[in-house]
């Protein structure tokens, strides 16, 4: 995750530095003796382009050195600006509980205080729910078990003692016995030790004939015939089928406006970099908007 913020905002705002998105600018492209890039009268490392350039995937090298050292400027100018502000590094934790360098925590911070972006209202919500309801939409489930009863051999003989012994549980099902301690005594898969469940799915995830035999069904169901696979014959049972619905706007609606924000804060940190970039003096890369030209 290092300094993908940075990334991100150097990519949403291509005026900043001519070349972005139109290929690198001249400097860019010396891989070797390439003239070293100043922010201010202070060096940006040729060393550090190139490691911050392994981030960066592009068509070639010189590409990938273009978008390493607009990122490299970029993070000079908000850690400066950090400086500025007398901040002291708050780290967050992702997703993944990996914690933010104290760099990354100073970066986060200046855009969160200075560029923050707008919070969505409730009607710009409401607007993006009613023009995009298939985005908001909860796929079909199924919930099911089975047991399998795998033939001993591959030939025939064996396929058929197979099914004959599927149709006997059936039989000892119809006649009261439950179905998930047959499971536990005579099923092949490993879902045996849980009765035969085999938990929440959706179409496709189940080989088709077991999906074709448990849309046939109503919850709490067995499936009259067993049914032929290439592990054996299965036994199956659904056990709750959830058709496809569109969500209820109060149950997306912070989802919306998450989102919402998000791209919000990435614009106003895009135009803040940008007015960053036009106040300073940047040497060995070429900006837009007349800055340090």
């Amino acid at each position: 995750m290092k300094h993908t913020l940075i990334r991100t905002v150097s990519e949403e705002a291509p005026e900043a530095f001519s070349g972005c998105g139109h290929g690198p600018a001249p400097a860019a492209r010396r891989e070797k003796g390439a003239a070293p890039i100043f922010v201010d009268g202070v060096a940006i490392p040729e060393s550090a382009i190139a490691a911050e350039a392994q981030n960066h995937g592009a068509a070639s090298a010189a590409e990938a050195r273009a978008a390493a050292a607009r990122a490299l400027v970029i993070r000079h100018l908000l850690l400066r600006r950090a400086a500025e502000l007398g901040l002291n590094p708050e780290a967050d934790r992702d997703e993944q509980g990996r914690e933010e360098t104290a760099e990354e925590a100073l970066v986060r911070q200046v855009l969160q205080i200075e560029a923050p972006g707008e919070e969505p209202g409730d009607a710009e919500c409401r607007r993006v729910y009613e023009s995009s309801k298939a985005k908001f939409s909860a796929p079909e489930m199924f919930e099911a078990s089975h047991i399998l009863f795998e033939p001993k051999a591959a030939d025939e003989d064996a396929w058929a003692a197979a099914h004959a012994q599927a149709c006997a549980a059936i039989e000892q099902i119809g006649a009261g016995a439950v179905f998930e301690t047959l499971a536990r005594a005579h099923s092949g898969c490993s879902s045996a030790a849980s009765g035969g469940a085999l938990g929440q799915f959706l179409r496709g995830d189940l080989a088709p004939p077991i999906e074709e035999a448990l849309t046939s069904l109503t919850p709490g169901q067995l499936a009259p015939a067993p049914v032929r696979t290439r592990h054996g014959w299965h036994l199956v049972r659904l056990d709750r089928h959830a058709p496809a619905r569109v969500l209820p706007f109060e149950a997306v609606a912070e989802r919306i406006r998450a989102a919402l924000h998000a791209r919000s804060a990435i614009a106003a940190s895009a135009r803040y970099v940008e007015a960053l970039a036009a106040s300073a003096e940047i040497e060995g890369l070429a900006l837009g908007r007349g800055a340090g030209s």
